[in-house]
């Protein structure tokens, strides 16, 4: 998955992710998006959310801490908000 994903960032300007209300993720999930965006953001690229998370990915951030101290750069990308309410 990690080398189709590059592939993907290689070959496009932006990427936008979808994910259902249903979806399942795990940390890894969240490990593997960030260094998606990392190594976009040194290509000069753009990867969105397309809407803002919620459910069990919302969950997954919170157990996991990443939403303490959230730069606003990450709250804008994972909850559409430019800070931390």
């Amino acid at each position: 998955m990690r080398e189709d994903i590059l592939k993907f960032i290689d070959a496009h300007e932006a990427a936008k992710i979808e994910l259902s209300d249903e979806v399942q993720v795990d940390i890894s999930f969240i490990q593997m998006v960030e260094a998606a965006r990392v190594y976009a953001g040194t290509a000069g690229k753009v990867i969105t959310l397309a809407q803002p998370a919620s459910g069990a990915l919302l969950e997954t951030l919170r157990r996991s801490g990443f939403l303490e101290g959230m730069s606003d750069d990450d709250a804008k990308f994972w909850l559409h908000q430019g800070k931390i309410q």
